[in-house]
């Protein structure tokens, strides 16, 4: 298997799986895989026979396509709470997480939300999302492909679709930009 097939499927795979809110441990009992297994193809290490991806594609309900072939359109960034060497910014050293050239206006909130809470924002023509956690830990992103973020890590996406933040920690605390169009 091709690296760059591999990647994608170990994205959609775990994508799928925590957007499913499947663990590891009911796929692997699902599937008649090897957690270890399942574990190597999610970070992209494994070689998957075509067997695997239709009992993995099957479990989550999904068509083997869907494991292989990566999402359209721009690309969801997740930025890991302070991962890499800070750079030189307007205010001194730091992170940089995002940036966009947008017109229209921009929206900075800051969100206290509670045990499996749920907020969700409609897609619009133009513009980005972004979100800092900081504080506890959510499932968050494009309604179709969200991701796991822990205090400190980032995420950035296009407005285009659905969006949605899921708190699965006792409670979280996000930080949400609104970037363009509303």
């Amino acid at each position: 298997m091709r690296a760059a097939t591999k990647a994608t499927l170990a994205a959609n795979v775990r994508r799928l799986r925590v957007a499913s809110r499947v663990s590891m441990s009911e796929l692997a009992r699902a599937t008649s895989i090897g957690k270890a297994t399942l574990s190597a193809i999610e970070h992209g290490r494994g070689n998957a026979t075509i067997d695997t991806v239709v009992a993995i594609a099957a479990a989550l309900r999904v068509t083997p396509a869907d494991l292989l072939t990566a999402p359209e359109g721009e690309p969801t960034v997740v930025t890991r709470a302070r991962t890499g060497e800070p750079v030189a910014g307007p205010l001194g050293p730091g992170w940089f997480l995002d940036g966009a050239d947008v017109e229209g206006a921009v929206e900075l909130w800051d969100l206290r939300l509670g045990p499996a809470e749920r907020r969700e924002l409609h897609p619009l023509p133009a513009g980005r999302r972004a979100l800092i956690v900081t504080g506890g830990r959510v499932l968050a992103g494009p309604a179709q492909q969200p991701v796991e973020l822990d205090t400190g890590d980032h995420l950035s996406c296009a407005a285009a679709s659905s969006f949605a933040i899921e708190v699965v920690s006792d409670g979280a605390d996000v930080v949400v930009v609104l970037l363009g169009a509303r």
